[in-house]
């Protein structure tokens, strides 16, 4: 997991810096003495966690990330308290707005309403930008966080994608999935999976959205 540290002195942002990577080889840290620098560095690439140590920038980062968080908004967590759960606030702020272009652009690659996916790709979509790391376990946390956010079970979204992405490929315009897609659009390859149609969504909706930002 990459993680920001905001600190008042390098001393104590190397002392908090080593205390998250012992918790495993997968973290990974920076560790920034100026809310401005630690904020540009949020918005330039996505980190999980934001770590403010005791500093007077600790509270302009805080009210920053709240007022306009990056795209895909990290957890901000006190040193010393545990690690937030769920979604993290600064997500929950962008989803709706992510949500929106998600719409405009199913409308565009001349996805069908009818289809039962239809009431919850959008959200799926938008979830993946906001909080990156839910694309990487659709069976584990994706397809049972929209499962309970549209009153459905994780097995029902997983085959309704399936037949939404089976669909488009087979009766959509190939044009318009060309112009989103590029040239991993081939007939002959035979249609994506549910994380590859998901992951080319993640990609267009990020470019998207990065003009919100």
């Amino acid at each position: 997991m990459r993680c920001v540290i905001l600190a008042l002195t390098p001393a104590q942002g190397r002392r908090w810096l080593a205390e998250m990577e012992n918790r495993g080889e997968e973290w990974q840290g920076q560790v920034f003495l100026r809310a401005e620098d630690a904020y540009r560095a949020l918005c330039e690439t996505y980190h999980e966690v934001c770590l403010l140590c005791p500093c007077p920038e600790a509270e302009s980062l805080a009210q920053r990330l709240l007022e306009r968080p990056p795209l895909a908004a990290p957890w901000v967590a006190r040193a010393g308290e545990e690690l937030p759960q769920g979604l993290p606030v600064g997500a929950l702020l962008r989803l709706e707005q992510v949500t929106c272009l998600s719409r405009a652009l199913l409308r565009a690659l001349t996805v069908e309403p009818r289809l039962r996916a239809w009431g919850f790709l959008a959200d799926m979509a938008a979830l993946t930008v906001v909080h990156p790391p839910l694309l990487e376990d659709l069976r584990g946390r994706l397809y049972p966080l929209v499962a309970r956010r549209h009153g459905m079970t994780p097995a029902a979204v997983e085959r309704s994608l399936r037949t939404l992405v089976e669909s488009t490929w087979s009766r959509g315009e190939l044009a318009a999935l060309e112009r989103f897609f590029g040239h991993s659009v081939d007939p002959e390859k035979g249609k994506p999976t549910n994380k590859e149609f998901l992951f080319r969504l993640q990609e267009r909706l990020t470019l998207a959205g990065r003009r919100l930002v």
